[in-house]
C-alpha cells in the first residue's frame, strides 16, 4: 500500500509553540501550531530555524566602493546556528479547534538544539516541511515491528498513530536507549522483558511495546536487536502473513537491524540519519549509495533528503553485507 498523499507540497511557516516538555535528561517534546500545514507521511521531516530569526533581521554593513565587506571577529565570537536543523515529525494531528498540530522531539547537543529546548509557550518557530519521502504502509494483515533507537524513535511514534488510524492491529513497537534517563518517551507503566502496553503513544494508541536499554536500567537488558529477535520468536509460532520491520536510529543500530532482518528473511525499511544542510537536494551534504541496476556500476549517489530519508533496506549499499561497521 502506498502513501495516501498524491501531491506533495512543502511550506515555510511560522508555528506557535504550544508547549516544550522535558521528556528525559536530554530530550524535549515541542508541540507546534502552524496556521496551516500540508498533509504528511510518517518518516518525513521538518527543517527548523534554530536561530533567533527576528534578532538578525535588518542588520546592515557598510559597503565602500573600494572595499569588499567581510565578517568581523565579533561575528564569530558567539556561536550561531546559521543552518536549519532537520527533525523527523514525531506526530501530526488535528486539534479540537480544527487547526494542525505538529510534534518534534529534540535532543540538546549544540547551540541550535539548546535554543529549541529553551522555547516556551507562545514563542514562534519558523519551520519548513514536510520534506522527503516517508514509510510505505503494509497490508492490514501484516505483523509489524517499529524499531527505534534514541533520536530515531520520533518518526515511529507518528507511524504508530497512522497505522492505528488505518486499522492495523498486529503492531509492536521496540524502542531502545543507552539508559532510562535517555529514553525520550512517556511511560504508562514499568516496562517488562516482554511486550506490554507500557508506552504512551500518540492518540492513545494501544500497541504493545518492548523497551530495551544498554545498561539494563529499564525494560529488557540489551539493544533493540534483542527485542526484535524476541518479537520474531514469539511471532513465528503464530504463523500468518510475512512480517515487516520499520526502523530508525543511529548508524550502528540500523546496520544491526539490517543484518538481523536479512538473517530472519524479513522485509525492512530504514529511515536513515544524515547531516542535511538544506533538506531540498541542493547542498548535496547527505549523499548515500543507492542500488541502481540500470547503471554499469550497479549503484548511484542518492540524497537522504529527497530520495529518502526512508529507503528499502536492500536499496542501500552501505547497509549491505560486508559494507562495514
Amino acid at each position: 500500500m502506498t502513501s495516501p498523499i498524491a501531491e506533495r507540497t512543502c511550506r515555510y511557516v511560522d508555528a506557535r509553540v504550544q508547549s516544550c516538555t522535558q521528556l528525559c535528561r536530554e530530550h524535549v517534546a515541542i508541540e507546534l501550531a502552524p496556521a496551516a500545514f500540508p498533509p504528511s507521511d510518517p518518516g518525513q521531516f521538518l527543517q527548523l530555524l534554530c536561530s533567533d530569526e527576528h534578532s538578525s533581521r535588518g542588520a546592515e554593513r557598510e559597503w565602500r566602493r573600494d572595499w569588499f565587506p567581510s565578517p568581523t571577529d565579533a561575528d564569530f565570537l558567539k556561536p550561531r546556528p546559521y543552518l536549519r536543523r532537520p527533525f523527523s515529525l514525531a506526530d501530526h494531528w488535528t486539534a479540537p479547534d480544527g487547526g494542525p498540530r505538529l510534534l518534534v522531539i529534540s535532543r540538546s547537543v549544540g547551540v541550535g538544539t539548546r535554543r529549541l529546548a529553551s522555547l516556551v509557550a507562545g514563542d514562534l518557530l519558523n519551520i519548513a516541511g514536510p520534506l522527503g519521502h516517508g514509510f510505505r504502509t503494509p497490508p492490514l494483515d501484516t505483523p509489524v515491528a517499529l524499531v527505534g533507537g534514541g533520536v530515531g524513535i520520533p518518526p515511529l511514534l507518528y507511524f504508530a498513530r497512522r497505522l492505528h488510524e488505518l486499522g492495523h492491529r498486529h503492531v509492536t513497537v521496540i524502542f531502545g536507549a543507552l539508559s532510562r534517563d535517555l529514553l525520550p518517551l512517556t511511560l504508562r507503566s514499568e516496562p517488562q522483558e516482554h511486550a506490554t502496553t507500557c508506552v504512551a503513544l500518540p492518540g492513545d494508541v494501544p500497541y504493545r511495546a518492548i523497551i530495551t536499554t544498554d545498561d539494563g536500567s529499564c525494560g529488557l537488558h540489551g539493544r533493540v536487536t534483542r527485542g526484535l529477535r524476541r518479537w520474531y520468536d514469539e511471532l513465528r509460532s503464530g504463523g500468518g502473513a510475512p512480517p515487516k520491520v520499520y526502523a530508525c536510529g543511529p548508524e550502528a543500530m540500523l546496520r544491526a537491524v539490517a543484518d538481523l532482518t536479512r538473517e530472519l528473511k524479513l522485509a525492512c525499511q530504514l529511515c536513515i540519519e544524515r547531516n542535511m544542510g538544506c533538506g531540498l537536494g541542493t547542498c548535496l551534504s547527505c549523499i548515500v549509495r543507492v542500488r541502481a541496476a540500470e547503471r554499469p556500476t550497479g549503484w548511484r549517489w542518492g540524497l537522504a533528503c529527497t530520495d529518502g530519508p526512508v529507503f528499502d533496506r536492500d536499496d542501500l549499499l552501505d547497509y549491505a553485507p560486508g559494507a562495514g561497521a
